[in-house]
């Protein structure tokens, strides 16, 4: 009893603060003009590869609904956490994305608007890549209150609720971040990691553990896989013209 109560306290709190909340902060820098270094894509090469992960992957726990009768109502089957995903030794949920080696160069902001829905009070998708000042859009598919709460190392955080089924809210971040944890407070199981970088060379990896980063200049770069358990791995890659190099990264399970 006492605990619902103090959930539903957080929720009319969270209501009662929808028109206080910050929404990103990134709206002034994002609004200033951004100029695209020309690109040779008769020269470019590209860089493909695999997460794995060698042993035994670990276990993940189960995620616990109980405090929430409607979100347990939508989960009728255990459902696992989710930060360890892993088939046939292939990860899958790893950023991967070049972490050094471009330069001074820049690049437009994309158009497109990336999406993170929450439905079945579940983040969806659990990891996502944006490059600086690109839509990043948060959908509540549920009839039941969430909030957003995402909190950049190097960017204004934001937090705001999403009240009723079908609200959306876009934020843009301004700086690079790697790694953006987003959270819901009202749902603590409820997590999303969003990757940002100021560059279109990035890939989330599927349940193939694949990843793929095209168009790259020539050039010497240093290129990074995260994932929320397993941690980081770095390789250095040089790229001739034209030149397709494969690179993996190895994670350490249970012998």
């Amino acid at each position: 009893m006492v605990g619902r109560m103090r959930s539903l306290a957080l929720r009319v709190a969270l209501v009662l603060s929808l028109s206080l909340v910050a929404c990103g902060g990134g709206e002034s820098v994002c609004d200033k003009p951004r100029a695209a270094t020309p690109l040779d894509r008769a020269v470019a090469g590209r860089i493909s590869g695999t997460v794995t992960l060698a042993g035994t992957p670990p276990p993940m726990k189960t995620l616990a609904f109980g405090g929430d009768p409607q979100c347990a109502a939508a989960h009728p089957d255990p459902v696992p956490a989710g930060d360890a995903l892993v088939h046939d030794g292939r990860v899958q949920n790893a950023f991967v994305w070049v972490k050094e080696g471009l330069g001074d160069r820049t690049f437009a902001v994309p158009d497109r608007t990336v999406t993170i829905d929450q439905a079945g009070c579940l983040y969806a998708p659990h990891v996502v890549g944006v490059q600086t000042c690109q839509p990043l859009q948060f959908v509540n598919s549920d009839p039941v209150l969430h909030n957003v709460h995402g909190t950049p190392p190097h960017s204004p955080a934001w937090n705001f609720g999403m009240p009723v089924r079908g609200s959306q809210r876009t934020v843009r971040v301004p700086r690079p971040d790697v790694m953006i944890e987003v959270r819901c407070d009202v749902h603590p199981w409820m997590r999303a990691y969003v990757g940002v970088v100021d560059h279109p060379y990035f890939a989330v990896t599927g349940a193939d553990g694949r990843f793929t980063l095209a168009d790259l200049p020539p050039g010497d770069y240093v290129v990074a896989s995260w994932h929320e358990r397993f941690g980081t791995r770095e390789a250095r890659v040089t790229i001739g013209p034209r030149e397709v190099k494969d690179v993996s990264f190895s994670y350490a399970g249970s012998p």
